[in-house]
């Protein structure tokens, strides 16, 4: 199963921190490319608190942001058909 896959899998349990999300993936380039491409696709909204990041934050934070712990993915009702 791709870590695309399997993220969206581990969403149905609930929201998960992207520093969790990042042990999905082989190394940082898949992370920022896997996860950005399930945001892109409307499958996982970006948290950061209780508000969404908006689209134009999000390579920027993917790449550049050390402290994964205040952010968080949250599947979206199009990944929950995704993935069932």
């Amino acid at each position: 199963m791709s870590p695309e896959l399997q993220t969206l899998d581990q969403l149905l349990g609930g929201d998960m921190s992207l520093s969790v999300t990042r042990q999905l993936y082989p190394d940082d380039a898949a992370f920022v490319r896997g996860i950005h491409g399930l945001l892109a696709g409307g499958d996982v909204r970006l948290l950061r608190g209780a508000e969404v990041v908006p689209e134009w934050r999000w390579r920027q934070i993917l790449c550049k942001e050390n402290d994964f712990s205040s952010l968080r993915l949250q599947i979206s009702d199009q990944g929950v058909t995704r993935i069932s």
